[in-house]
């Protein structure tokens, strides 16, 4: 997913998902959390400001039955979240 773009991410609090807008070569994709337990979004911009993607770790299993899923921002930001199940882009 190096250099997709992160268009946008929404919470839908009763349903338990979070949804993430993502674009590559002009087509539009989805990122899917199931069962969201845990969403941090740090909006820092440590390496200055960009709405790229430079890399994602996992989703990785937890000790509790749980996922993990890592997305590095190009600005340097760390995009934590933890679901029970992840339904990722192709």
């Amino acid at each position: 997913m190096h250099d997709w773009t992160l268009l946008s991410i929404t919470i839908d609090w009763k349903a338990g998902e979070a949804t993430l807008r993502l674009t590559w070569r002009s087509e539009h994709k989805e990122l899917l959390a199931i069962d969201l337990r845990e969403i941090r979004i740090p909006r820092s911009q440590p390496w200055g400001p960009s709405v790229s993607i430079n890399k994602v770790e996992g989703p990785k299993p937890q000790d509790d039955g749980m996922q993990r899923l890592t997305i590095e921002i190009q600005s340097g930001d760390l995009i934590e979240i933890v679901a029970r199940a992840f339904r990722m882009p192709m």
